[in-house]
């Protein structure tokens, strides 16, 4: 098509196009007015549509690939499933635009105004967003992998399960946005500003946020491997059940920060603040805590601040925060076979529902003559309630359970009587009541079917500063007996050798 000034270039595409015709690849139509115009599958690659009015017009499943559109007026368009890859879009109007499945791979929109628009489900790969206006955008499950959102406005937008993976959004603003589930992988986000955003279950592996504004932010079940957040705001932010494994925040501020159950395994803590910060039933350890700011941590199960822990000194943070998680080590005298497998493993589902304490699966370890059953607990506290019930189904379980609360009362009965003390003893009574009034009686392994639970047993605990307490040990572990018809006599209470009253206290009061 020649060039014809706008009016004319205008009235000559809607004639053509109300014909039938629908390629119109190269066409010259800057500063031309087709604002309302219905266009559905129209083909524009290539055209000059800079400076235009395209307001309100339908160019839905059109093909605008490398198209100039700079300057252009697109508010309130219709561009879904549109093809744009590698358009010119700078300082467009877009407010409002929907873009539903647009492909605007390539595509320039630098400082370009997106207010509102829509475009969930896009494809935004490599594109330029430098310094573009976001706010309260929809990029549902947009694809933005490298694409440059350096110093982008995207308050209050979402972008709810997006690709955001190698992206450039160094000083970006996304305060309030909806990241869930968002990916972020090796993401750039060098002084972003994410304060109260929506973080949660997002993917952060590798990403740079160096001195980025995270306070308030939602970061729960946030994976933060390797992730690099040196002078990082994180002030009241929730990092409850994240994975901060390798992850450097050195002069971090985690004032106020819930990181109750966070897994922080080879993190750098140098010089960071944590004083006030939720952590219980956090794991941590192989953690550096040099120059750390922390006078006090809550430890309170509902981040009530009711259990407080107070620091005096460097180490004494140091150890707290390198504390392995605490564990229920009991070896059976026997294999495992598979067929037990299936009946032990309906049977911990039971058990489960007897106490909150048996809330992980055992890890479990096979050699050619024993079974190890390891059982993680959240606590040192919850030691002896998960060896009561993890045993319940083997024959030495009642000589075990008289074993476990003679230990736990006779400690009680020192004075003063510690916290972790009258714990220990709660859990395990708990426990032990529950056991008897339970329907349990009726699942419990037969002897002549299930040999395995008639194997003696070794019980190890292992508490979280890693000091291990033998707690029990069967008289006939490690023997065999010649004949496979000798008859199995229980073992009795009084040959049980259980730790002294000085060993368990110790172990329980390691600091």
């Amino acid at each position: 098509m020649k060039s014809l000034p706008p009016s004319e270039a205008t009235t000559t595409l809607l004639q053509k196009y109300a014909q039938g015709k629908r390629d119109f690849s190269g066409v010259r139509l800057n500063e031309c007015t087709l604002s309302g115009a219905k266009l559905p599958q129209v083909i524009l690659r290539a055209a000059n549509l800079n400076v235009a009015n395209l307001s309100s017009a339908n160019l839905s499943q059109g093909d605008l690939q490398q198209a100039l559109l700079n300057v252009s007026r697109l508010s309130g368009a219709n561009l879904s499933q549109a093809n744009l890859r590698q358009a010119q879009l700078n300082v467009a109007n877009l407010i409002r635009a929907v873009l539903v499945g647009a492909d605007l791979s390539g595509a320039s929109l630098i400082r370009s105004e997106m207010l509102r628009a829509d475009l969930s489900n896009a494809n935004l790969t490599q594109a330029n967003l430098q310094e573009t206006d976001l706010r309260e955008v929809r990029l549902r499950w947009a694809n933005l992998n490298g694409t440059n959102l350096s110093h982008a406005d995207a308050r209050n937008s979402n972008l709810l399960g997006a690709n955001l993976s190698n992206v450039q959004a160094s000083s970006s603003n996304f305060e309030g946005a909806n990241l869930s589930g968002a990916s972020l992988m090796a993401a750039e986000c060098r002084h972003a500003n994410l304060r109260s955003a929506n973080l949660s279950g997002v993917n952060l592996r590798g990403a740079n946020l160096r001195w980025a504004n995270l306070s308030g932010a939602n970061l729960k079940d946030a994976d933060l491997t390797d992730a690099k957040l040196s002078g990082a705001d994180l002030t009241g932010a929730q990092l409850d059940h994240a994975v901060l494994e390798n992850t450097t925040l050195v002069h971090a501020d985690l004032s106020r920060a819930n990181l109750r159950q966070a897994r922080c395994v080879g993190t750098d803590f140098s010089g960071a603040t944590l004083t006030a910060a939720q952590m219980h039933s956090a794991i941590a350890y192989d953690v550096r805590t040099a120059e750390i700011v922390c006078k006090w941590l809550d430890l309170s199960p509902l981040g009530d601040q009711s259990q407080r822990r107070y620091f005096n000194m460097g180490e004494d943070i140091h150890s707290f925060l390198n504390q392995r998680p605490a564990q229920v080590n009991i070896m059976v005298d026997g294999v495992l076979t598979m067929a037990t497998l299936a009946d032990f493993s309906n049977l911990l589902v039971e058990l489960a529902k007897v106490s909150p304490v048996l809330a992980y699966p055992p890890n479990i370890t096979l050699t050619n003559r024993h079974t190890q059953l390891t059982f993680i607990a959240d606590s040192d506290v919850n030691l002896l309630a998960i060896a009561g019930l993890a045993t319940w189904a083997f024959q030495d379980s009642e000589t075990i359970h008289q074993s476990l609360a003679a230990l736990a009362q006779a400690a009680l009965k020192l004075a003063p009587p510690s916290f972790a003390l009258e714990e220990t003893n709660r859990e395990l009574q708990q426990v032990l009541h529950q056991l008897q009034k339970s329907e349990l009686a009726a699942l419990k392994p037969a002897s002549d079917t299930q040999p395995f639970f008639t194997q003696p047993l070794q019980i190890k605990l292992v508490n979280a500063r890693g000091q291990v307490l033998e707690l029990y040990t069967s008289d006939r572990f490690g023997t065999r007996t010649s004949s496979l018809n000798e008859e199995k006599m229980p073992i009795k209470f009084s040959q049980v050798s259980q730790p002294s009253l000085a060993n368990y206290l110790a172990f329980l009061s390691a600091k």
